[in-house]
């Protein structure tokens, strides 16, 4: 199920992604007379093709969905009726040339735009920065921050989500920064400074997953307290020798309350083989005792205590619960502003990424392909409308981003040969552009392989 949700989710992202890129060449080749004679998602054989309009333009779908072209009237490629030439690509001024080369960049940059309005007006889920018990010696510990603390700043910017924080922080650890940070504690409005010199937000190993940002700063977020209720019992186990009951509570163990399941559980497990007595509660309150000895079960290799139960937690304080849980929803014009700043900002995040991979200070592990889009496609459907568009935004701005750098065979590639154009006065010679296009081929290729050993070499971890 979770591989068919992954590729319905690539589909739906290529799918969408692909036709709006292609369909800003398209549009704008049109507008400016040239004709087109193909609009294609998808390479290699045709899947469906019909042909519509005047001139005939057949729009097809190949099998190979990782991309898509737009073919114009081209004298490069074959032969034109002379009535037919003014129509030609080739034929078009500088400027009509560009216009229709950067028109899938732009579209997809506007596709970002528009997906991130949506997203905001919809409504986004995010997580209160409130900290539970931080581990000694990391840095946020390190910063004077205590369990219960909500982080309401970070430098100048205002923290709203766990998301924000992220953000801000990625941005802070790139450029090794010392930050101010804001925070309340029961109700004070505190500040302290958080020391990123040590943060490296973009390292790792090729083919492994880059640590997230907040687990290398030592953020564990803050849990109400639970008690822990019996989602199953596991037949044959101690447990159901000793007669649990799917839907009890456990209240104690020994006498001895915990303030949430995963401290039962630790318990459990350091109790192997010894005689526990459990303070079990059910749905009307009725209360009752029960003797169960933890069974050594070994786990990553180390000997631990299990009584055979699947456990479910329950807050104590369900309002405490729900307050973690935040809904941002703006209105139009908010959100059109919202939407131009999450796009400028991801977009200078972007740029920051790739000069460091160039400067060679950041680990090509960061990249990821096709596998890992899927991947994250199809958790992002699973979490609901407003990720999924979020997470389209992304993909469509990276994709426009991508495109514009000066990659032979990128629409920044042929940007590129037509800014030399404007300064040599006349187009570079064809054994130049065959030796950029090679070029591009193997940059393309080399950059596809890396990113496919990512995508896999993460699948095996």
């Amino acid at each position: 199920m979770d591989v068919l949700i992954s590729l319905l989710g690539f589909l739906l992202t290529i799918g969408i992604l692909v036709a709006f890129h292609e369909y800003g060449h398209f549009w704008v080749a049109r507008k400016l007379g040239v004709r087109v004679l193909t609009y294609s998602l998808g390479f290699g054989k045709t899947l469906f093709s019909t042909r519509r309009g005047p001139d005939r333009i057949e729009y097809r779908v190949g099998a190979l969905p990782l991309g898509g072209y737009v073919r114009m009237l081209d004298e490069r490629e074959g032969e034109v009726d002379p009535g037919e030439r003014h129509r030609a690509f080739n034929r078009q001024p500088l400027w009509k040339r560009s216009l229709i080369v950067a028109a899938g960049p732009a579209a997809n940059i506007l596709l970002a735009l528009f997906l991130w309005w949506l997203m905001f007006m919809v409504g986004t889920q995010g997580t209160l920065p409130k900290l539970g018990d931080l581990e000694p010696g990391t840095p946020l510990a390190e910063a004077g921050l205590q369990s219960g603390d909500v982080i309401t700043s970070v430098g100048p910017h205002a923290i709203e989500n766990l998301t924000d924080l992220q953000l801000r922080l990625i941005n802070g650890g790139i450029e090794r920064q010392t930050l101010p940070l804001g925070f309340e504690r029961d109700g004070r409005a505190l500040s302290t400074e958080l020391d990123l010199s040590e943060l490296d937000p973009l390292g790792g190993s090729i083919g492994k997953r880059t640590p997230d940002v907040l687990s290398k700063l030592g953020l564990v977020l803050w849990q109400p307290p639970g008690v822990a209720e019996i989602a199953a019992v596991q037949a044959g186990s101690p447990a159901a020798e000793a007669g649990l009951e799917e839907g009890e509570r456990i209240v104690a163990i020994d006498g001895r309350g915990y303030r949430d399941p995963g401290e039962l559980i630790d318990w459990i497990g350091e109790r192997a083989g010894e005689t526990l007595r459990l303070t079990l509660e059910d749905e009307d309150g009725r209360r009752r005792e029960v003797e169960v000895s933890p069974r050594a079960t070994e786990v990553n290799g180390e000997e631990v205590g299990r009584v055979g139960v699947s456990l479910a937690s329950r807050p104590h304080d369900p309002e405490a619960a729900r307050a973690m849980v935040l809904l941002d929803r703006s209105g139009p014009i908010e959100a059109f502003g919202r939407s131009i700043d999450r796009s400028w900002e991801m977009t200078a995040l972007t740029f920051q990424v790739f000069y460091r991979l160039l400067r060679g200070e950041a680990s090509l592990a960061n990249l990821s392909g096709p596998v890992a889009i899927a991947e994250y496609a199809g958790k992002s459907l699973l979490l609901g409308l407003s990720t999924f568009l979020g997470f389209l935004a992304l993909i469509s701005l990276s994709l426009a981003i991508l495109n514009l750098l000066p990659i032979p065979m990128l629409d920044g590639g042929h940007l590129l040969l037509y800014l030399i154009e404007v300064v040599r006065g006349r187009p570079p010679g064809p054994a130049f552009e065959e030796i950029y296009a090679r070029i591009g081929i193997v940059a393309l290729a080399a950059l596809m392989m890396v990113v496919f050993y990512n995508d896999i070499a993460r699948l095996m971890h």
